[in-house]
């Protein structure tokens, strides 16, 4: 039950912990690491028993709390080895023969492992003595009952009755200098970065934090030595002769604590146990004599991993992506398999194919994620054109691109195959936009009846398609079809740019900005503003406004309990707008129909007597007013009026994406009913797992009753176990993991983004993750991440709006404006920073938001 590390067989993570095990096999693999033993679990049982007997331990199971804890541990702490223990570990360490002074650590067989970090909760005990170490290993038991430990657990779902410890005892190593090491740079994530902590001494001052260590990263891959940062420190920790550590003042405070050799044979050795493990590890090291030594190893729990089909090899031309899932749609998770693929295929249709899916394409989609590849779009289009194009992302994006060098190592010699002929298709698509952008100048009328006519005839097409006996996969193509025809059809939509450009010129130095962006409000044709319009509508009824739960409204729906008229209103909104749903682009999402308790709370949310809409239509009326008496003045009223009357097809804009979410939907009824019958014949082990295969998957189980749709599932899901404890997934980030980030310098309160609606507005702030997890009142700002349509009722009730991400296109920009609410983009970490019932100040004319009072 006590496992030397020189065990030819590596005992099971059960019986010797995390860390034990890591040492053994590390110890196994010929790396330097001092000898030492193990006190398995088993070995330690009777103490456990004898804890988990006690009062003490039972009201602790019922209440984690500091003094319940507090009294476990004062427990654990006085216990003493049984003789056969004591005999046992006399033994064992004879046998070991490394000394009389020794190190003392815990190893939990929850901790160290991936996705669960117990970093810093666990007691290590230097210098100790043979005659000391009974009570120091009590006292290393005594740390799994710690309270940090056990809320930990509570938090994590792990179970508090299995709760168990193994203890280290290890050789002593009296380092000169000592610390941690990561193969990984936990600043950026860049694989190809080792970063090194180091001090004098023994390594605890860092882990306590007692001094501030040098620092020191390498290139692992050239082994250069690519950043110095040489601290003051005043003390160190050592090692005594007998025993025992103390503290001490450094002579030489400011030298580098290691050489230039002594970092490379470092980082050689760092990278040895990622290599041997597979995955990042963080290491303690330390310098005896000279000599290098390996004093622990751990997974690091907390990088963000990439698919392998995004990554290059070390050394290889790295690849620069952008997470467009979270950049245009602000997600923090990710697409079903099927919603990812529906998706990557409607922005390759939308693009009209300059934006190609695929690994040597522009977009690359994979295990719900999609990420637009910079490498190749610099390689396709030219420096020049990616430049330009940034002016359309947010602040942090376009920041971090401004000053981004491709010749670092991102620019490929060759063009990929997926890109070869994208210029040439950009300069036809150009041609074939020129007649539809001067219809659209001369007749905006009739552009926007054109647009709608089809649209009506693509609904009935896509509603019949979606309900015919073809195969699913042949349905999905043919859908993308109709897509690609409503994107051809909506190239008109470029004639506003000019409009827009040209009302800006005719205005410019003024000082009618804010009355310029207020044309957008409450545009012809914009579906999302027109389903604001109809929530408010229904939630008006006074038979809705009666009714006091979901359950109740579910329960009177279903039975069809309402007035003739609020029934013909319902119908005609989940008709229309029943699409729609926070995650609408993803056939998984659930729809508005499918939940009516959460419908219920959507409308329940809107302030019927005074919201943003009732005020919408009076500002753009004193706007226009405004611009067309100044336009008179100057002697340009007519070519005013020309302008706004192009300026109108705007509200087009959301109108193809809205197509696509009904769309979306209809795949969805679509594929539900496919997934009942393939759970029925044992082909699926529940209804959504449909969603975690392709459309081509679906259509080989049609065609193929042998197709094994259930190992495609288990395959794809296995996948995704890779990025399960990612919480915030990097805007931008490299083949080799890097990510790069914008920060930004905040001054006396401020930040600043984009502004993206004008007006200027105090109120307190309300920070939502997801639009109904708490009610936003009226006279409040909405602090979010990012918004989609399903947020339409909440932007109803906010006095203005400020978001992480995205730009004067992002989804809530857009609304903000037709709403003429004050919104700011790109506020970085806003979510984070700013808390409820702080009072801010946001100015959507300069895009600075203040916090006036925290």
């Amino acid at each position: 039950m006590i496992y030397l590390f020189s065990e030819k067989k590596v005992p099971s993570l059960s019986q010797v912990g995390g860390k034990g095990k890591a040492l053994i096999e590390t110890y196994g693999a010929g790396l330097p690491v001092p000898e030492g033993l193990i006190l398995s679990v088993d070995f330690l049982s009777p103490w456990l028993r004898e804890i988990k007997a006690s009062d003490e331990w039972r009201k602790l199971i019922v209440d984690v709390s500091v003094e319940n804890c507090n009294a476990v541990k004062t427990k654990a702490i006085g216990l003493k080895l049984t003789l056969s223990m004591a005999s046992e570990l006399e033994k064992q360490i004879t046998k070991l023969g490394v000394g009389n002074i020794f190190a003392v650590r815990s190893s939990s067989p929850e901790e160290d492992l991936e996705g669960t970090s117990f970093a810093g909760m666990y007691e290590t005990y230097l210098g100790i003595t043979k005659k000391a170490l009974e009570s120091h290993i009590a006292k290393a038991f005594s740390s799994c009952f710690d309270f940090r430990v056990m809320e930990y657990k509570k938090r994590n779902d792990i179970n508090l009755k299995g709760t168990c410890i193994a203890i280290v005892v290890q050789k002593q190593i009296a380092s000169e200098v000592s610390g941690v090491g990561f193969s990984i740079n936990p600043n950026n994530n860049c694989y190809d970065e080792v970063m090194i902590n180091a001090a004098f001494g023994l390594g605890e001052t860092i882990v306590s934090g007692t001094v501030t260590p040098d620092t020191y990263v390498v290139d692992s891959v050239t082994n250069d030595i690519i950043e110095k940062k040489i601290n003051d420190k005043k003390i160190a920790l050592w090692l005594q002769k007998n025993g025992g550590t103390i503290e001490k003042t450094n002579k030489n405070p400011k030298d580098s604590a290691l050489s230039d050799s002594q970092i490379i044979e470092l980082t050689k050795l760092i990278k040895k146990c990622e290599t041997y493990y597979g995955i990042p590890m963080d290491t303690e090291w330390a310098y005896e004599k000279g000599k290098l030594y390996l004093l622990q190893s751990r997974p690091i729990t907390t990088y963000f991993p990439l698919y392998e089909e995004y990554r290059t090899k070390p050394g290889e031309i790295k690849h620069l992506y952008i997470d467009l899932i979270k950049m245009t749609q602000g997600f923090e998770y990710s697409l079903s398999e099927l919603g990812n693929e529906m998706f990557a295929r409607m922005i390759e249709n939308a693009k009209q194919g300059i934006m190609p899916e695929g690994k040597e394409g522009i977009l690359y989609a994979v295990a719900g994620r999609q990420y637009m590849d910079l490498t190749n779009s610099e390689k396709a289009f030219g420096l020049k054109m990616v430049s330009k194009s940034i002016g359309n992302y947010d602040v942090p994006t376009r920041e971090v691109l401004k000053s981004f060098d491709f010749n670092k190592g991102y620019h490929l010699d060759k063009k990929p195959k997926g890109v070869n002929s994208l210029i040439s298709m950009m300069i036809k698509l150009s041609f074939q936009a020129i007649p539809a952008i001067l219809k659209a100048k001369k007749d905006p009328n009739s552009v926007m009846d054109s647009y709608f006519q089809m649209a009506e005839i693509a609904f009935e097409d896509i509603d019949s398609i979606t309900s015919s006996d073809k195969y699913f996969d042949e349905i999905v193509s043919e859908i993308m079809f109709i897509f690609n025809r409503i994107m051809v059809k909506a190239m008109g939509l470029a004639g506003v740019l000019g409009a827009e450009n040209g009302i800006k010129k005719m205005f410019e130095g003024m000082g009618v900005d804010n009355e310029i962006i207020a044309l957008s409000i409450d545009l012809p044709g914009n579906p999302t503003s027109q389903m604001g319009y109809s929530l408010v509508d229904l939630a008006s009824y006074d038979e809705f406004q009666e009714i006091n739960s979901g359950i109740e409204f579910k329960k009177r729906i279903q039975k069809r309990d309402f007035s003739e008229a609020f029934l013909t209103a319902y119908d005609e909104f989940m008709n229309r707008y029943g699409c729609r749903c926070v995650g609408e682009i993803d056939t998984a999402a659930i729809r508005p129909y499918e939940n009516l308790e959460e419908f219920y709370k959507q409308l329940k949310s809107i302030n019927i007597d005074d919201n943003a809409m009732k005020y919408s239509k009076v500002k753009k009326e004193k706007a226009v007013a405004k611009l067309n008496e100044l336009a008179k003045k100057i002697g340009k009223e007519k070519k005013f009026n020309n302008y706004l009357n192009v300026y109108k097809l705007l509200g087009i804009r959301e109108h193809p994406k809205y197509m696509y979410v009904y769309a979306n939907d209809k795949v969805r009824q679509l594929v539900l009913k496919l997934a009942k019958g393939f759970v029925k014949e044992g082909r699926l082990d529940t209804v959504n797992d449909i969603f975690m295969v392709k459309s081509t998957d679906i259509g080989k189980a049609q065609r193929d009753r042998n197709y094994d749709l259930k190992r495609v599932v288990i395959a794809n899901k296995k996948k995704r176990e890779l990025t399960k404890n990612v919480r915030e997934w990097p805007t931008i980030v490299d083949s080799r993991g890097k990510i790069f980030r914008y920060i930004r310098e905040r001054e006396s309160g401020d930040f600043v983004g984009d502004p993206v609606s004008p007006g200027v507005i105090r109120g307190k702030a309300k920070v939502l993750l997801t639009p109904f997890e708490k009610p936003l009142l009226k006279g409040e700002i909405l602090v979010a991440k990012a918004t989609e349509p399903t947020w339409t009722p909440v932007f109803i009730n906010a006095a203005a709006v400020v978001m992480e991400v995205g730009g004067p296109l992002q989804h809530g920009a857009i609304i903000a404006r037709e709403y003429g609410i004050p919104c700011v983009t790109g506020i970085e970490g806003a979510t984070t920073v700013i808390k409820d019932g702080d009072i801010l100040e946001v100015d959507g004319s300069s895009g600075i938001v203040k916090i006036i009072e925290e």
